[in-house]
């Protein structure tokens, strides 16, 4: 799939300022490596960049969540439904969940006062959402950029997480950002058309969210691309920090580099599917990774 190929992912990310934001392409693990460390901040420096991260298995020049890509076309009405009615199901069904572990929520933190929540609890099980995983673990994130698609260039994309301060100082939009158990009921963003936003939405609530130092973005239009909206953050940010390192960026990642990022993320940084995923679906993906890498090794 080319950077301008729309036909799965929607509107493509404009190809001017994709090409303004996309660095060095990333060749080798000692390039990882490198861009780790110049991402690395001084301790306790109050003025650090607050970095995040998703790694992608294949260059789709966007960031189109996994629900979008379910359609043909930009349906946002049947879009809306469905998922309003996925909502529906999914609550429904995990109540009467038998084997729900205990460090998963409540049935009631995920009501009708906490469609977000319900999302994020959703994403766990791996239905397609509106939302987008991020991690603030670099090689975490690097996992999910070489984990699949092992012959195809990846795409790598960060941001510094102060593009949101102005949401943590927000009344309306800082519960979402809120671990408490008793959380206040969340803004109704959901179909709000009359003004695209994205958001963080960080709600820790669930034990792979915990593990991979994750939270998402959400975005008040079920089709949007988030690249366009974060780049909007990003020059917002700059008119007050002028001199900062910028503030969202991309690295493609070269297929012939996954295998091998793999094996030193295992050797050398003890992250397989097994310890991002603390589930057996975590164990199925790990054992899965071990029998594709035998095979090459062997035949």
């Amino acid at each position: 799939m080319t950077e301008t190929d729309t036909s799965k992912t929607g509107s493509a990310f404009d190809v001017e300022l994709l090409g303004r934001i996309t660095g060095r392409p990333i060749q080798t693990v000692a390039d990882l490596i490198d861009l780790e460390e110049h991402l690395t901040s001084e301790p306790g420096d109050p003025n650090a960049p607050r970095w995040c991260f998703r790694g992608q298995p294949q260059v789709y020049g966007n960031l189109t969540p996994s629900f979008q890509r379910q359609f043909q076309r930009e349906a946002i009405g049947a879009a809306e439904i469905i998922e309003r009615r996925l909502v529906e199901a999914f609550r429904e069904h995990y109540g009467q969940l038998g084997d729900r572990s205990r460090e998963m929520p409540h049935p009631p933190r995920i009501d009708d006062r906490f469609t977000l929540r319900c999302l994020s609890v959703m994403q766990h099980y791996e239905i397609p959402t509106r939302l987008l995983d991020w991690s603030s673990s670099f090689w975490t994130s690097v996992y999910f950029a070489c984990a699949s698609h092992e012959r195809d260039e990846a795409e790598f994309w960060f941001y510094d997480r102060r593009i949101f301060d102005s949401q943590v100082n927000s009344l309306d939009y800082s519960s979402l950002l809120s671990d408490s158990m008793n959380p206040a009921e969340e803004p109704q963003i959901l179909g709000a058309r009359s003004e695209c936003l994205v958001l963080e939405l960080d709600p820790k609530i669930t034990p792979r969210m915990v593990e991979q130092d994750a939270h998402h973005t959400v975005a008040t239009d079920v089709f949007s691309d988030h690249a366009p909206l974060l780049y909007q953050r990003r020059r917002e940010f700059h008119e007050m920090w002028a001199d900062a390192e910028p503030a969202f960026q991309r690295r493609k990642i070269d297929g012939a580099c996954k295998g091998k990022a793999l094996q030193f993320l295992a050797e050398e940084k003890n992250i397989t599917a097994s310890t991002i995923f603390p589930d057996v679906v975590g164990l199925g993906r790990f054992l899965r990774w071990q029998f594709d890498s035998l095979r090459t090794m062997l035949l």
